[in-house]
């Protein structure tokens, strides 16, 4: 594996809340996107040498340390896309997940880290969790 992300790598954000997407329709909201405060980066996991299962497993491996959390499923997105909101995907290898990845760069305005999130949802598919 690689430190450097490539542009055309897919990045899967997992969604963990069912507030973060919509049934009807199957799209993500941008709330999925929406960094914590402290530290302002976002979680995600890139695709590099992962087969479906392989990533699934890990979004359940991060679901079950979280109380009252489901993974309903995920979205995927182009690096490409979330660099061209002019954000950084930095890779940040874990014990637990070595293609984990944050996305940093975020404004320090909650308004246009909402903006943003809302482009980079825009470009995201929503793959549902096919145990569910």
């Amino acid at each position: 594996m690689t430190d450097f992300v490539l542009p055309d790598e897919l990045l899967a954000r997992y969604i963990t809340s069912s507030r973060w997407y919509r049934r009807a329709d199957q799209t993500v909201k941008q709330d999925a996107f929406i960094p914590p405060e402290n530290p302002l980066e976002l979680s995600t996991t890139r695709h590099l040498n992962l087969s479906e299962n392989e990533i699934w497993d890990i979004g359940n491996e991060i679901v079950s340390g979280q109380q009252n959390r489901k993974l309903h499923g995920r979205a995927d997105v182009e690096v490409s896309h979330v660099t061209s909101q002019s954000l950084n995907v930095v890779a940040d290898p874990t014990t637990d997940n070595p293609n984990h990845a944050n996305i940093r760069g975020w404004p320090p305005g909650k308004d246009a880290r909402k903006l943003l999130a809302l482009e980079i949802a825009r470009g995201a598919r929503f793959v549902a969790n096919p145990n569910l």
